[in-house]
């Protein structure tokens, strides 16, 4: 493995880690605070904050003669389906503890590498296919009562929220090898947030309840951390990496989250895990492994007589 893709692969876990810890926080959060305020104010955060890194900080400017229709209808796709359709998995965690969440979330990879087959034309080697299976093996052991009720409609909007970033993540690559990486990966997620984010903080300003309600110190903490860190940080980082590994490969290797979610909602948040979600989190953990290990892709074994 090249120096490049190890460093890539580092940085995706500081990403992820910082992650964890958020989406624990904002769990905890939303005992005092309302998901559209948190969503709103965490978004409009992230987009200040990328507008100021992008435009006045490193002085970068829009690279008019390279954006296309082409590129700008991508942009747009990023930042409807990650910032407008992908906010949902913040609602999700009303209904579903966090690491049950964390623990979906993680399906994101096999979902984009479903997708790469037809959008980028990636195919994924006989022992990703394995990988995904072990997944989903793995999703009904992790689940040993079906669920009901609040939880089914915690994981509808995981489901929607998922295919969306998925998408999204596919549509990130895609724009990048078309361009050669031409436009300025902060152009990019500064443009895409700004774009998906107006649309969510206007749908939820409209609903939210005047003014909002935040009580805490600590609130305003998680808002600024996650705005900050998770969303303009974590999306430039994120985007920055997809021009190294492959758009699947980068989401799979998300699932580790759900190992240091789990920890820290058992140190923070006092949740449990029974003997089937452990079981189901260390297959989530063999697939990981046997993502990425190499060997030929399902078109070539097709292909070759």
């Amino acid at each position: 493995m090249s120096k490049e893709r190890l460093k890539a692969i580092f940085i995706t876990m500081l990403v992820l880690i910082s992650m964890s810890f958020g989406a624990v926080m904002t769990k905890l959060s939303f005992s005092s605070i309302s998901p559209i305020t948190y969503i709103w104010l965490t978004l409009l955060i992230g987009m200040i904050t990328m507008f100021i890194y992008t435009f006045i900080i490193k002085k970068e400017r829009i690279p008019h003669e390279l954006m296309t229709r082409k590129v700008w209808f991508y942009i747009i796709q990023i930042g409807f389906f990650n910032f407008f359709i992908g906010r949902l998995v913040t609602f999700s965690l009303n209904y579903l503890p966090v690491t049950t969440t964390s623990y979906l979330i993680n399906f994101i990879g096999f979902f984009t590498m479903a997708m790469s087959c037809v959008i980028l034309k990636e195919f994924p080697t006989i022992f990703q296919i394995i990988g995904a299976v072990v997944a989903f093996i793995g999703l009904r052991v992790f689940f040993s009562i079906i669920p009901q009720g609040g939880e089914l409609i915690g994981m509808a909007m995981i489901l929607v929220s998922i295919l969306g970033i998925a998408y999204t993540n596919n549509i990130t690559r895609k724009l990048a090898l078309e361009t050669e990486n031409e436009i300025s990966n902060n152009i990019i997620s500064t443009l895409a947030l700004i774009i998906g984010g107006s649309i969510t903080v206007v749908l939820c300003l409209i609903l939210d309840v005047y003014p909002p309600i935040i009580p805490t110190t600590l609130d305003w903490a998680v808002i600024i951390y996650t705005g900050i860190i998770t969303t303009a940080i974590g999306l430039t980082v994120w985007n920055l990496i997809l021009r190294t590994l492959r758009s699947y490969e980068a989401s799979i290797l998300g699932a580790s989250t759900v190992v240091w979610t789990s920890l820290m909602a058992a140190l923070i948040l006092k949740e449990t895990l029974t003997v089937n979600q452990i079981i189901g989190i260390c297959m989530m953990i063999i697939s990981i492994c046997l993502v990425q290990v190499r060997g030929s892709s399902l078109k070539r074994i097709f292909t070759n007589k």
